[in-house]
């Protein structure tokens, strides 16, 4: 992993202060039990991530990457495929394309590495959604729990699943 100059390290941390902070304010504004407040967290740390990892480039070539035989087939019985299609109604996919900048065949190698930054976000922040979920159950804040669980699996666990699923797509294609 490269650590990133000064000024994006800068940015980086003044983005973080802004995505707490914007999920602070929710929660003295709307409540700290309010899905506004866990809607803030995830988005604000999503946004803040996509930045946070080109500026870091680590290699995500861990063995964690790989596809399992069956996996596909079993996110795919999980619903990923209709989870796929809710994006494409709401216009996510053509946004997330235009920002990649998938261009065909040629760009495939491009569209795997964003597929892993993607991936390395959602296990990252769902992860601290999971943490969340954990400390507002062992405090019994039982409707923070599960806003934060709801979160993790539709915002980040099903995201995950999809780039697993596309990953193993264009490990069959011919010529990879």
């Amino acid at each position: 992993m490269k650590r990133p100059p000064a000024p994006a390290a800068t940015r980086l941390g003044l983005g973080l202060l802004a995505a707490l902070g914007g999920a602070a304010l929710s929660g003295c504004l709307t409540g700290w039990r309010s899905p506004v407040t866990a809607i803030a967290l995830h988005a604000g740390l999503m946004r803040w991530s996509v930045d946070a990892l080109p500026a870091t480039q680590p290699e995500l070539r861990a063995a964690w990457f790989r596809v399992r035989p069956g996996e596909a087939a079993l996110y795919r019985r999980a619903g990923t495929y209709a989870y796929m299609r809710l994006l494409r109604r709401l216009g996510w996919e053509r946004l997330r394309r235009e920002s990649v900048g998938f261009t065909g065949r040629a760009a495939l190698t491009r569209l795997e590495r964003a597929g892993r930054e993607a991936e390395t976000n959602h296990l990252l922040i769902g992860s601290l959604g999971l943490l969340v979920a954990a400390l507002a159950a062992h405090r019994r804040a039982w409707t923070v729990t599960l806003w934060h669980l709801l979160l993790t699996v539709i915002l980040h666990a099903y995201p995950i699943m999809l780039q697993r699923t596309l990953r193993a797509r264009l490990t069959r294609l011919p010529g990879r």
